[in-house]
């Protein structure tokens, strides 16, 4: 049995609703300029999604960094409608956002949930960082 697009957009529209989180996405993206690289800062929100425990462990890890260590842990991921429009994460490309009661989080991937051709809304991979 084939699912309709329409169906799908209302199945993750309702799953949304069951827990809602309110959020605005902070986008900084690196583009090349006059030689070298300039970032270039923007949002995406206020959106309603759903952050959930992703099927990974919850297991936090502490890596370090240029400015020192911090805590991280992948086992969260986040819903989004089809209206989000999430752009792909990649290596010019960082995402970050402040959930209550959550914490940070950065988003590593992102996923388009596609049927018949239609983007009908968005997965993506986060990181918690404390």
């Amino acid at each position: 049995m084939m699912i309709d697009a329409a169906v799908r957009k209302a199945h993750i529209g309702w799953n949304i609703r069951q827990n809602p989180t309110d959020i605005t996405i902070r986008v900084t993206q690196r583009v090349k300029a006059s030689g070298g690289f300039e970032e270039v800062k923007s949002q995406i929100g206020p959106l309603t999604v759903r952050v959930f425990v992703g099927s990974r462990p919850l297991k936090a890890e502490t890596v370090s960094e240029r400015a020192g260590r911090k805590e991280v842990s992948e086992s969260y991921s986040l819903l989004a409608d089809y209206m989000v429009n999430l752009p792909s994460s990649g290596p010019d490309v960082t995402q970050e956002f402040d959930s209550y009661p959550h914490g940070k989080f950065r988003i590593t991937s992102v996923h388009p949930q596609i049927v018949q051709n239609e983007v009908c809304g968005y997965v993506a991979e986060l990181e918690r960082v404390k």
